[in-house]
């Protein structure tokens, strides 16, 4: 089964994961704020597939390859997607 992934949906859970790391990184994370913005990643994620090991596979790759220091765009998470055999639509 071909998963086709919107690249403006891996942005906006780049930009989300991003959001809740430096939430849970404050001295006082508000657990409000890191819901939210956890349900709004797992209505993305459920957009793409209803696959749960796929959503865990993405989710994965979104959060290790944010900080590849070599390569500061979104390049190395599509890559990685891609080798998965996902598919990335601009």
């Amino acid at each position: 089964m071909e998963i086709k992934i919107e690249f403006k949906d891996i942005v906006k859970l780049q930009k989300l994961y991003i959001e809740i790391y430096e939430e849970e990184d404050q001295d006082y994370p508000d657990g409000r704020i890191i819901r939210n913005k956890e349900k709004a990643v797992q209505r993305i994620l459920d957009k793409i597939t209803n696959d749960n090991y796929s959503q865990r596979q993405i989710w994965y790759i979104i959060q290790t390859k944010s900080w590849d220091q070599k390569d500061y765009s979104y390049k190395p998470i599509c890559d990685e997607l891609r080798k998965l055999n996902y598919i990335i639509l601009k």
